[in-house]
């Protein structure tokens, strides 16, 4: 019963990011202009814990290994969910431009954020989410050392981090159904914390991997988006 409770809210919570895209932010032409720096400081708490919870020596030092173990990833996915979800709850509308868009644009908006939660989960399916989510008694996968086999193949012979890229595209299209300064100010948010976690992890994989992951940069030399970065 716990594990499928766990699953249950393990794949809900891979959703609460995307899902508050397509919701939208809070917007108000009266809000307070100090709300912003409420905002940011909300989302910095969040991203800072999140990004503490990935660095190889907090996983050794917390628990004993520095890819991490299945009751790691699970604490990692518990603690991750519900701050984002207390920042989507908390967040407070700002002021700023904000128009109403007409149909046609928030129904290309939907079909273009609905493409890149697609792109997002391109190889997932319910057995990979399980080793992914560290649900019990599935393989752990996706760790920056070489106990998991390196993803190559597909999206990632294009560029090194394809789930980046879709993740940014999802939130630029929600801009085209929210059209709103209060959107605007977390698409920039979240994507930059998605484009500079790229340096991180990338000294992680090379630390870890050493020529293997080397390799890989150099038969795929784009990082996001192919041709730009």
């Amino acid at each position: 019963m716990g594990k499928r409770l766990y699953w249950l809210f393990a794949c809900l919570g891979l959703m609460t990011v995307s899902a508050s895209f397509l919701m939208g932010f809070k917007h108000s032409p009266t809000a307070p202009a100090g709300n912003y720096v409420f905002n940011f400081l909300l989302y910095a708490v969040f991203i800072v814990v999140h990004i503490a919870m990935t660095v190889p020596a907090f996983k050794r030092g917390v628990f004993g290994s520095p890819a991490g173990t299945p009751a790691e990833r699970r604490i990692y996915i518990l603690i991750s969910v519900v701050t984002w979800v207390l920042v989507y709850a908390l967040h407070k509308p700002v002021p700023g431009f904000a128009f109403v868009p007409p149909f046609w644009l928030q129904y290309v908006g939907v079909c273009a954020f609905l493409l890149g939660v697609f792109a997002f989960f391109e190889f997932a399916t319910f057995e990979s989410l399980d080793s992914l989510l560290g649900v019990p008694g599935a393989e752990m996968s996706h760790t920056v050392g070489a106990e998991t086999p390196l993803m190559t193949e597909g999206s990632y012979a294009q560029v090194r981090h394809p789930m980046y890229r879709a993740a940014v595209c999802f939130a630029l299209a929600s801009l085209l159904i929210h059209p709103h300064a209060g959107q605007l100010l977390f698409v920039g948010m979240v994507g930059a914390s998605f484009l500079g976690f790229v340096p991180f992890e990338e000294r992680q994989l090379l630390k870890a991997r050493g020529e293997e992951y080397q390799a890989y940069r150099n038969r795929t030399p784009w990082r996001v988006f192919r041709g730009v970065w």
